[in-house]
């Protein structure tokens, strides 16, 4: 007796439980993406402010890097989180999508994919040419990448695909988002400024700090668009 009253209590309460309240780890997995452009920023600025060279682009960066490995490693750990963070929403978004929008979330996904699985990966590269510059200077620094350039198509190949990814993915997220009539037009807007915040700047800290004001307008359209809907 006592045996059935526990499985009748147990069925009673499988009953009465709300069917359309999401569990625990449903809502995790929300709340991941709706944090993942407000991380990207945050990291981004990281990178940024502890980047030994920012803003420079020619060979004096390689010496840079080479006589500061400390403050570089934050550099390269910063910005391969804000890349991954940066990418992860267009892989997320697209179970979202469904009808209007459906194809497009289906591309930004797979771009997505290709540049979560490459991009962030390549900031370790900043590593070696920080130790390749110790031991041979600048000169040892360029030659090795000359070397690689001109013999290896394979750089190509794995590069292209990342920053395709890194451009265009969240971007065509977002679009997708709002032709399903999930967010707003300011959406994929505030998108767009965050990435021209990123590189107008330079990928300087300020740019970042822009950067991450602006996704965290598009964090808050994608806590809308996911809410469960009751009812």
């Amino acid at each position: 007796m006592t045996t059935l009253d526990a499985a009748s209590l147990t069925a009673s309460a499988e009953a009465t439980a709300d069917p359309a309240r999401p569990s625990r780890a449903l809502a995790a997995r929300r709340w991941f993406l709706v944090a993942a452009p407000v991380l990207a920023g945050a990291f981004a600025v990281v990178g940024a402010y502890a980047d030994p060279a920012a803003g420079i682009m020619d060979d004096r960066l390689f010496k840079i890097y080479a006589e500061n490995p400390g403050p570089l490693q934050f550099k390269s750990l910063g910005f391969h989180w804000a890349y991954a963070f940066w990418i992860a929403p267009a892989l997320l978004v697209a179970g979202y999508v469904k009808g209007r929008g459906a194809w497009l979330a289906n591309v930004a996904a797979f771009l997505g994919f290709v540049g979560m699985t490459t991009l962030p990966g390549l900031l370790f590269l900043d590593w070696y040419d920080s130790a390749i510059g110790q031991l041979y200077g600048v000169e040892g620094v360029t030659a090795v990448n000359d070397r690689m350039t001109e013999t290896m198509w394979g750089i190509t190949a794995f590069t292209v695909p990342g920053m395709l990814g890194f451009v265009l993915a969240l971007p065509l997220a977002a679009c997708a988002l709002w032709r399903a009539r999930l967010v707003r037009w300011w959406a994929p807007v505030s998108v767009l400024a965050g990435f021209a915040a990123f590189t107008l700047s330079n990928v300087m800290w300020w740019g970042c700090a822009i950067t991450t004001v602006c996704f965290a307008v598009f964090s808050v359209a994608l806590e809308r668009a996911t809410r469960p809907r009751l009812g």
